[in-house]
């Protein structure tokens, strides 16, 4: 009876970009409410930028697959990051 080393290997590990992915559309989407874009959107979109580097780092170790997800997340915490400073200067700037 032979093992195949195939079988024994862990899984990708591929929730950090998924997170990352999850957290930057919903700092998106909410980076267009004023109120819920200062105490909601900005540590999402935030978190999802962070998510994006330790899931890109996954990627590079051989430990996920999943650049893409962690990438895009990652693209749009950063947009959900703009959106929320540009429409809090319009709503709020006199």
């Amino acid at each position: 009876m032979s093992f195949d080393n195939e079988n024994l290997s862990t899984p990708p590990r591929q929730g950090v970009g998924l997170a990352a992915l999850v957290l930057g559309v919903l700092g998106l989407a909410l980076s267009f409410v004023p109120f819920l874009s200062e105490f909601v959107a900005i540590p999402c979109a935030v978190a999802a930028v962070i998510a994006s580097y330790i899931g890109c780092d996954r990627v590079e170790r051989g430990l996920a697959t999943n650049r893409k997800d962690a990438v895009i997340g990652g693209l749009l915490g950063g947009l959900a990051l703009m959106m929320t400073v540009f429409i809090n200067l319009a709503v709020y700037s006199g």
